[in-house]
């Protein structure tokens, strides 16, 4: 198994919830982008719960890239995770990201982020994608006990960011067999 990928695979061992397209359950585009905006609005400051849900709606589409899934459970949308094309304009030769992951705040702690994290990342490669870079505010050990590694720290809108990148080299399914 790649050394690189084995902190993002101990995930499997978290609470297991469902986490489908977004496109099938579209109703929660809404919610969820309220749910962003709240969570993020230092960084996007000019954004609306409409700028957010616009660009939700975009993974609705059939292109890989952007693509969006909801964690659920029972009926609620508790979480969510995204490959989006490109997530800072100073940075456009960096792409794809991975963005918008998100747990109600009632669920975390129970290794829902790593599930949401490992399924982006297998849906990535899946699709054929080699390489995904994310940013961060305040998170960065946790994508660095995943394996992810720091390229470079910034800001965003006067916030300080941690820019980062992971390297999709094999299946997270078949590696975990």
């Amino acid at each position: 198994m790649d050394e690189a990928i084995a902190p993002m695979l101990k995930a499997r061992d978290a609470i297991v919830a469902d986490i489908l397209p977004l496109g099938d359950r579209p109703e929660a585009i809404d919610d969820l982008a309220a749910a962003h905006l709240a969570e993020w609005r230092a960084l996007y400051p000019e954004d609306s719960v409409a700028t957010f849900a616009t660009d939700l709606a975009r993974s609705l589409g059939t292109d890989p890239v952007p693509s969006t899934w909801v964690l659920v459970a029972g009926r609620a949308v508790i979480g969510s995770v995204s490959l989006i094309e490109h997530d800072l304009d100073n940075r456009p030769e960096l792409t794809p990201w991975l963005a918008n992951l998100w747990v109600e705040r009632a669920w975390r702690g129970h290794g829902l982020g790593k599930q949401l994290v490992l399924h982006a990342c297998e849906q990535g490669y899946q699709r054929g994608l080699q390489r995904l870079y994310l940013y961060t505010p305040e998170h960065a050990a946790f994508y660095l006990a995943l394996g992810w590694e720091m390229l470079a720290v910034s800001t965003r809108n006067g916030v300080p960011i941690t820019l980062m990148s992971y390297r999709l080299r094999v299946s997270l399914a078949s590696a975990a067999d």
